[in-house]
């Protein structure tokens, strides 16, 4: 049986086009968290299944290892009208979503963005080596779980997530119409999207640091317009100084901004009033 005639599918594209119209979040490991057992492979096949049942044409900007692109690709995206599809490679491990750093504010920024899928119509399609590897907000936002098999290699096995209506446990649920789905080696195919992951994972691999979001920090600055660059320092030093209890009056004077500049750019818990001044864009 071909994945787009299992149960598991039809739940799928019911998400994205029936009543709900909301995208959705997809976490693929393996089995004994194996490697060489085509995690990326079955991201990258699924993905351009997707875009083709959605007319959406997938690109190699929609794949990256980087929390960071995530998000900013997340915002970029085309709203409701259009269902889309990103691929977020190696979700633990190279500084994404990471279990072991739940309370980082990338974790938290993921996991809202997930929370909040229902405004964009986007399936993401995740990979780690074990699911319990993911922060477990991540977990619980997350739709399906795809297993894939160490033996044979090129199967996997379709999992729905669920809550638990009293504590909330996330637990997953298989699907009674197939205990198996084959699909295929995307490097003997010598797909292009997929040489384009993989060169990213070498890309990495072979970097200074194994963190991704800091490798697409540099290759960014090195081509960025620097005033933007100046502009985005400013609104993370302004959201630190937020996070660290300060008004958005003692923000203002510590970037050198206006409070209603601090208001639009950052998040926060204060509440103060924003006198008359000039806008700063």
């Amino acid at each position: 049986m071909h994945l787009t005639e299992t149960k598991w599918w039809n739940d799928l594209m019911h998400g994205v086009y029936g009543p709900r119209q909301g995208g959705a979040r997809i976490i693929i490991d393996a089995e004994g968290a194996s490697t060489g057992v085509g995690k990326t492979g079955l991201a990258v096949y699924l993905a351009k299944l997707c875009s083709k049942a959605f007319g959406y044409e997938f690109v190699e900007d929609d794949i990256t290892l980087s929390g960071e692109e995530y998000l900013q690709r997340w915002r970029e995206h085309p709203d409701k009208e259009q269902p889309s599809v990103i691929l977020l490679d190696e979700l633990a491990g190279a500084g994404a979503g990471d279990s072991r750093r739940s309370m980082s504010n990338k974790n938290v920024n993921l996991g809202r963005s997930w929370q909040l899928m229902r405004k964009k119509r986007i399936v993401t399609i995740t990979t780690l080596p074990h699911w319990s590897d993911a922060d477990k907000r991540m977990r619980r936002f997350a739709d399906y779980r795809l297993y894939c098999l160490e033996k044979p290699i090129g199967y996997f096995r379709p999992y729905k997530v669920t809550t638990t209506f009293g504590d909330g446990h996330v637990h997953t649920k298989s699907y009674d119409d197939v205990s198996r789905l084959r699909f295929p080696n995307m490097d003997k195919h010598d797909d292009e999207l997929y040489e384009y992951a993989a060169g990213l994972k070498d890309n990495l691999l072979a970097s200074e640091f194994f963190d991704a979001d800091e490798l697409a920090n540099v290759d960014e600055e090195e081509t960025r317009d620097p005033d933007e660059a100046e502009r985005d320092q400013k609104v993370a030093d302004a959201q630190r100084a937020r996070d660290a209890g300060y008004s958005t009056r003692e923000v203002a004077n510590i970037v050198g901004m206006s409070q209603s500049w601090v208001q639009k750019y950052t998040e926060g818990t204060q509440t103060d009033p924003v006198e008359n001044q000039p806008s700063d864009d």
